[in-house]
């Protein structure tokens, strides 16, 4: 996959992030890791030859600016946004406030910001591919994950909007929606489900068996996925929500 320019990857020390990084950079591309876990962005960096770990809150908009400025030197092939969190497992009526604004902060604020500085970058050079990582649970219900489904259908609004007004300048926006993911993070949500609703899979600690695949998704899967919508194969993909569900939203 040839690319002109950096790729800016946040969420980088996450399941989807380091798989995303191992495959892009075993591709050759250049690589700007920022995630605000030091030490296991260190590490990802180390193992990713070339790559620039930047320590960065993805939800600080100083360091978001800083982040994209810096992938913009060289060029700015493709922005990668993957930070985020999984949020309470509970009814909505017993969710907190702290809580909600804690899960839309993290994965809605952190797309916005993205966007809103990585689109200048690449408005003015015409070009640039944008991932940013919604979920199925941002086009389907996620009974038990209000607040989860509510910030993953706000990034696929927002990738929408800025497709439609970024695609004049020769840059796509796209949504990339995977079903659960083998990582810790649908460990937590499997055990928190598990928990509030034990009869929910008659007994089974996760729901791998009612996807139509059998199984979950790997993170090297939805990393192929991202690969994919961040390079010249993709150049006509714009605004889309791209599924990486085993069948699951084919009801």
């Amino acid at each position: 996959m040839a690319q002109r320019g950096n790729i800016l990857l946040t969420g980088a020390a996450g399941a989807i992030g380091r798989a995303v990084a191992s495959l892009l950079s075993a591709a050759g591309e250049r690589l700007i890791l920022v995630d605000r876990n030091e030490p296991a962005l260190e590490a990802l960096a180390r193992a990713c030859p070339g790559a620039v770990a930047l320590c960065a809150d993805a939800c600080n908009a100083t360091q978001m600016s800083e982040a994209c400025r810096t992938a913009a030197a060289g060029g700015l092939s493709a922005v990668i946004l993957a930070a985020g969190i999984e949020g309470p497992v509970g009814f909505l009526e017993d969710g907190g406030e702290e809580a909600f604004d804690e899960v839309m902060t993290a994965n809605v604020k952190s797309v916005w910001l993205g966007l809103k500085y990585s689109l200048p970058v690449m408005k003015q050079q015409r070009s640039g591919s944008i991932v940013a990582l919604s979920s199925i649970s941002g086009v389907m219900a996620s009974p038990m994950l209000s607040s989860y489904a509510a910030s993953k259908h706000a990034v696929v609004g927002l990738v929408r909007t800025a497709a439609r007004e970024a695609a004049a300048f020769n840059v796509r926006v796209n949504a990339l929606c995977p079903a659960p993911v083998e990582s810790d993070m649908m460990r937590r949500i499997d055990a928190g489900l598990s928990a509030k609703a034990p009869e929910r899979l008659g007994g089974a600690a996760d729901a791998a068996k009612r996807v139509p695949m059998q199984r979950y998704a790997t993170a090297t899967e939805v990393a192929g996925a991202a690969a994919f919508l961040c390079s010249d194969a993709s150049t006509y993909c714009n605004g889309t929500t791209f599924m990486v569900d085993g069948a699951i939203s084919c009801r």
